[in-house]
């Protein structure tokens, strides 16, 4: 009994095997017959070479852009070399090559399943097509889809009809999968280095074109002095200079040293509406190319004087230049900023804002840090008009806290301690710092502001302030860009228990700015 049951399972294994097997083969080679339907582009015969497999029709891709010549729907077909990849732009001229159209013999071939990634008007696109003696051919209703075109079968006359209408056609609607597919090869991260070329920020964005324009918010750029970013396939690239930005509406245009770039195409941000279906694609924390999905919860809505459009898609630290895409696979947004204090309350510059950057001049990483710095100073805020408190631990210079331009800092001066800060400056010019306390003991502190290069170094004097208080001044002339620290101590050991509270304002005036 044992015997005949092992027979039994070793017979139905075999089976398997055979079965397995015999699949495999039938999916590496099928039958392709020669399609006997006559094929009509717009009501006009024309003759392609085109087989039929599986219950479809399937065609060379040359042939089928010769056939679209001169219709609304025409397509070019180019090689290129290096990405090893067959890249279509619609709305261009197909020059032929030679051995379009040619009839192919009434003899049945064997035909191979061959995957494809093809390049359409910038974005990748995945295929499935079959190999024929060295042809390989796509299935009609996959192309025809890519560009919107109709297909008419009509089985009593035997008949493929291709119709590309007689003006603009409503983009078809497309599924997640595809969005991410088409447009996720268009959208990088990028990593920022400081002047010391440590990393500084990280965040997102897309290229507008194949020959590595880009875009992204000025904010992931500000004080960098080099960027580089990292494509969907892994590889890196420098940015090369800057073609156009807005600091005030946090927009950057890039160049990057590279050409053959999938690209994303540009919708209209005009026509968003609340409530219509969106797609972000983006590296928030650092997770590239992350989609999420939501829906336009607000338009026009206006936050420090920059339009933005709200959408419940989530968006992280990171997604910042990330690309906002709609139902048709279109960029309509640069993904930018979020309400920490509430829920899916996310927001996108509209992608029209892009077109009213000025790119006739080129701009390297230093002049934008510059004009920054400049804005940043302009811009500051009056003391004591935006008041941070001192952040613990700070007593290592390993721990110093950052402050920016005219931020007054309250903090507590305790026995053996020091209190330590750090700032950039973005050009030469002069550092300033006013502290008061009204601690009995305030005369026991020091202050003293240095370059972290050994250059130059200053230490604060007691003076009667313009205010009639009694205070510490210190000014530190600034030689070049960098990070300049601050530290604050005591000159006599104050009593264990014993504190000074103090409060002091930071600024930087660059050199050519108005006093």
């Amino acid at each position: 009994m044992k015997n005949s049951k092992k027979r039994y399972v070793m017979s139905v294994i075999a089976f398997m095997c055979a079965f397995v097997t015999f699949t495999a083969a039938a999916q590496a080679a099928m039958q392709a017959k020669p399609t006997t339907s006559k094929i009509y582009v717009n009501g006009e015969e024309k003759q392609c070479a085109a087989y039929y497999i599986n219950g479809n029709n399937y065609f060379k891709l040359r042939d089928l852009a010769y056939a679209l010549n001169g219709t609304n729907r025409e397509f070019s077909v180019k090689w290129d070399n290096e990405k090893r990849m067959v890249v279509l732009t619609s709305g261009e001229s197909y020059v032929p090559i030679g051995n379009e159209m040619e009839p192919v013999e009434n003899v049945p071939r064997s035909a191979s399943i061959t995957a494809s990634t093809i390049l359409v008007d910038g974005q990748t696109v995945k295929v499935q097509g079959y190999n024929i003696e060295g042809n390989t051919y796509f299935k009609l209703r996959d192309i025809t889809n890519i560009f919107n075109i109709s297909v008419v079968w009509n089985g009593k006359t035997n008949t493929i009809d291709i119709q590309t209408g007689q003006g603009e056609q409503t983009e078809r609607i497309l599924t997640a999968k595809e969005i991410y597919d088409r447009c996720s090869d268009a959208v990088f991260y990028i990593e920022t280095y400081d002047i010391d070329g440590d990393v500084l920020s990280t965040g997102s964005g897309f290229f507008l074109d194949s020959t590595g324009r880009a875009v992204t918010n000025f904010h992931v750029l500000q004080e960098s002095y080099s960027a580089k970013i990292t494509t969907a396939d892994g590889n890196r690239f420098s940015v090369k200079n800057i073609l156009g930005y807005d600091m005030k509406g946090d927009l950057a245009i890039l160049q990057i040293d590279g050409s053959g770039f999938a690209y994303l195409s540009l919708g209209d941000s005009d026509e968003v509406t609340s409530g219509e279906k969106i797609y972000t694609i983006s590296s928030p924390m650092g997770l590239s190319n992350t989609i999420s999905e939501g829906i336009v919860s607000g338009i026009n809505r206006t936050l420090d004087d920059i339009p933005y459009i709200q959408i419940t898609a989530s968006i992280s630290h990171g997604s910042s230049g990330g690309a906002l895409l709609n139902e048709r696979g279109q960029v309509v947004g640069i993904t930018s900023a979020g309400l920490v204090a509430g829920q899916n309350l996310n927001f996108a510059i509209p992608i029209n804002a892009v077109s009213t950057l000025d790119t006739d001049s080129t701009y390297s990483f230093v002049q934008l840090v510059e004009e920054y710095t400049m804005q940043a100073y302009y811009e500051r805020p009056k003391p004591f008009e935006n008041v941070i408190q001192e952040q613990e631990p700070n007593d290592l210079f390993e721990t110093s806290q950052f402050l920016q331009n005219g931020d007054s800092v309250m903090g507590v001066m305790e026995a053996d301690g020091l209190d330590n800060y750090y700032v950039f400056c973005g050009s030469a010019g002069v550092l300033e710092l006013y502290c008061y306390s009204d601690a009995e003991n305030f005369d026991q502190m020091a202050a003293l502001a240095e370059d972290l290069y050994g250059k130059v170094e200053t230490l604060g004097k007691f003076v009667d302030m313009e205010d009639g208080k009694k205070g510490m001044y210190l000014l530190l002339p600034v030689l070049e860009a960098g990070y300049y620290h601050i530290v604050l101590g005591a000159e006599e050991e104050i009593k264990k228990g014993e504190e000074i509270e103090y409060t002091f304002y930071y600024q930087f005036i660059p050199v050519g700015a108005e006093w």
